[in-house]
């Protein structure tokens, strides 16, 4: 599998391209205002990186989302990420009392209501309640996240910490996966790249059956 992940210009990047690499994928990382059309025709998956500041405020990010959706391309959002899907389906951002930088907090994981969800694979091998690594000053607001959108993970505070969209295999997590705070991470990233595969597996199986 092919993926494209989205550079916001953070120094985390890299750990996140790596850790997908140990998965086997091959992983190229394009950074926020270099994106060209062509790069769709070799991504099969896309990841949404962390990065400073507010989505809107990263080149590029918001009309690649806008893109990648209206493709069917399995997307995982990482901070920042997440945040950036969530504002494309209208939901709104909340800034924080004081910003989880370099802290770990629990968060407790539940896929009721979620279990036909594309990806809902992807958590299957987690553990609840787990550790997971912050670095950020904001979160989705979850009083206004719509309806398509489902908090699948919170932390002791109330706040989202993961979502999945109902009908596409869209997800994301507002946590650092790629972190040394976020014990099962590599297991998350592995859950999503399995999940992802198996939609593109369903969706080229649906091709083919509309060509046959």
């Amino acid at each position: 599998m092919r993926i494209t992940l989205f550079d916001n210009h953070d120094s985390f990047t890299w750990n996140l391209a790596h850790d997908l690499e140990r998965e086997g994928v091959h992983v190229t990382v394009v950074r926020a205002g270099e994106w060209s059309d062509d790069v769709w025709a070799q991504t099969d998956a896309l990841v949404l990186s962390p990065g400073p500041g507010l989505p809107q405020e990263h080149l590029q990010l918001m009309g690649v989302v806008q893109v990648a959706l209206k493709r069917r391309v399995p997307v995982l959002g990482v901070c920042l990420g997440m945040q950036a899907l969530a504002l494309h389906f209208g939901a709104t951002l909340r800034n924080l009392d004081a910003p989880l930088h370099g802290r770990s907090t629990e968060i407790t994981w539940s896929l009721k209501g979620v279990e036909t969800a594309p990806l809902a694979s992807m958590w299957e091998e987690l553990g609840s309640p787990t550790h997971v690594g912050h670095y950020h000053s904001w979160v989705v607001d979850e009083a206004a996240l719509p309806s398509d959108l489902h908090v699948n993970a919170r932390n002791s505070q109330g706040f989202p910490m993961a979502f999945l969209h109902g009908s596409l295999p869209v997800a994301g997590v507002q946590f650092h996966p790629e972190s040394v705070l976020t014990p099962e991470g590599q297991t998350l990233l592995r859950g999503w790249i399995s999940a992802a595969q198996r939609c593109l597996a369903i969706s080229a199986s649906n091709v083919s059956l509309n060509f046959s």
